[in-house]
C-alpha cells in the first residue's frame, strides 16, 4: 500500500457537464463531435453520458437508448417504489415470508451476483441488510427535512436508532436465507426480510448499459452515474485517456479534488463516499453506508474508488471497502486485480499497488 499527502495534490476535477439532450460540441482536432445528455430521477442520482461520433443521428438515438435503459433498469431494481406491471425488489420485500417471487433474470442475476462476491470477496457489502438500513434512511429523511435533534426525538422516541433495536434484527440480516430457485428464477425471503441493492444496483445497470452500448456499435463514450464511472474506447478527439478526478470528501476544503486519474479501454471507476448522502447531529456525521458488522454509519473511510473493467464489481467493492480495514482493502484488490484509492479519516490518501497506473502524478 502506498501513501499520498493531500497536501501534494492539485488536480483539477473533470466533472461530466450538464447538457441537454442530444447537444453537441466538435471534439478538437477531429472529425469526431461530442455528444452529451444528462437526466435524472434514475437510481436517485444525476447521470451524465457523452458519445464521440461522426453520425449525429446515430449518437442522439443511442443517448436516447441510455437514458430508456437506465430508467427500465432503475425501476426494475427500486425497493422503495412499486410500478405498473413491473416485479421488482419492492414486490420480493412486500412478499417475505409468503411465496417465493418469480423475477426478470437481470434482477435475479444481480442478487445471485451480489450474494456471490458476498461469499467470495467479502462480507462487508451484505443485501440483506435491508431491515437496518431501512431505520437509518428514515432518520435521514427527518434530517435532511430540516427537524431538529428534539424533533426527531419526539417523532422517533430517540435522536438516533437505539442500538439494542438494531441488534434484534440481527436474524433478519442473514444473506444466507435468502433463497434463490435457478430454474425458477424465482427469490424467497423469510419474514421480516428486506433486500436492499443500493450498493451493487448502480454499478450492475452501468455495466448492462455500457455494454449494450458497445453492441450497438458506440467506440467511444463515458457514462458517470452517482459515482459510477465507465469508461468505452477513448475520447476520439486526440486525447488518450479520459481524465476523471476523485472529489475531496473534505466538504470545509476550497479543493475540489484529490485525485486525477486516467482512464481509458473499457475500465470503471467507482466511488462511495460520506460526503453526499448524510446527516450530523452534534457535529458528527453519519453516512449513508451501514456497517454489517456493527449496524451503525461507517467511519473510517472518508472515499475510496474502486477502478476495475467491470462496473458491477468495482460497485459492490467500493461499498465492501468502505467498511474495511487497510488490510482488507489490499486483501480485495488483489483478488479481484483491481485498483483501490481511498482516503482515511485523517484525509490521507492511500493507493494499491494497480492502482497506481491510473493516477496522474
Amino acid at each position: 500500500m502506498k501513501k499520498l499527502k493531500v497536501a501534494l495534490l492539485a488536480f483539477l476535477i473533470i466533472f461530466m457537464s450538464g447538457c441537454a439532450k442530444g447537444e453537441k460540441e466538435v471534439a478538437k482536432n477531429s472529425d469526431v463531435e461530442k455528444y452529451t445528455a444528462q437526466f435524472f430521477e434514475t437510481f436517485d442520482t444525476v447521470v451524465d453520458v457523452a458519445i464521440y461520433s461522426d453520425d449525429e443521428e446515430f449518437a442522439v438515438e443511442n443517448l436516447k437508448y441510455t437514458e430508456e435503459r437506465f430508467a427500465e433498469l432503475s425501476k426494475l431494481f427500486d425497493n422503495y417504489r412499486s410500478y405498473p406491471n413491473i416485479v421488482n425488489v419492492k414486490t420480493i420485500n412486500e412478499s417475505a415470508g409468503t411465496v417465493p417471487v418469480k423475477v426478470d433474470d437481470v434482477l435475479y442475476e444481480l442478487i445471485k451476483e451480489s450474494i456471490d462476491n458476498y461469499h467470495n470477496y467479502s462480507d462487508k457489502n451484505n443485501i440483506a441488510l435491508g431491515p437496518i438500513i431501512s431505520i437509518w434512511n428514515d432518520y435521514r429523511d427527518l434530517y435532511e427535512k430540516g427537524n431538529s435533534k428534539d424533533e426527531v426525538i419526539t417523532k422517533m422516541g430517540t435522536y438516533l436508532p437505539d442500538a439494542e433495536d438494531l441488534e434484534n434484527l440481527r436474524e433478519y440480516t442473514n444473506i444466507d436465507k435468502i433463497k434463490l430457485d435457478d430454474e425458477n428464477k424465482s427469490v424467497y425471503l423469510e419474514k421480516n426480510m428486506e433486500i436492499d441493492l443500493g450498493a451493487t444496483a448502480k454499478g450492475y445497470a452501468t455495466e448492462i448499459v455500457a455494454n449494450e452500448l458497445k453492441d450497438r456499435g458506440v467506440k467511444s463514450a463515458i457514462i458517470s452515474a452517482g459515482g459510477n464511472v465507465k469508461i468505452i474506447g477513448s475520447p476520439a478527439d486526440g486525447r488518450d485517456a479520459f481524465k476523471v478526478g476523485i472529489q475531496n470528501p473534505d466538504l470545509n476544503s476550497d479543493n475540489t479534488a484529490l485525485v486525477a486519474m486516467n482512464l481509458r479501454g473499457n475500465v470503471s471507476a467507482v466511488t462511495s463516499g460520506d460526503y453526499q448522502r448524510f446527516f450530523e447531529v452534534d457535529g458528527k456525521r453519519y453516512c449513508h453506508i451501514i456497517d454489517p458488522d456493527t449496524f451503525e454509519p461507517a467511519n473510517r473511510v472518508k472515499s475510496l474508488t474502486v477502478i476495475n473493467e467491470d462496473s458491477s464489481l468495482a460497485d459492490f467493492l467500493s461499498t465492501a471497502g468502505f467498511n474495511s480495514t487497510d488490510e482488507e482493502i489490499e486483501k480485495m484488490a488483489d483478488m479481484t486485480n483491481s485498483g483501490i484509492i481511498w482516503v482515511d479519516e485523517n484525509y490521507d490518501i492511500h493507493y494499491t499497488k494497480e492502482a497506481e497506473k491510473y493516477i496522474e502524478k
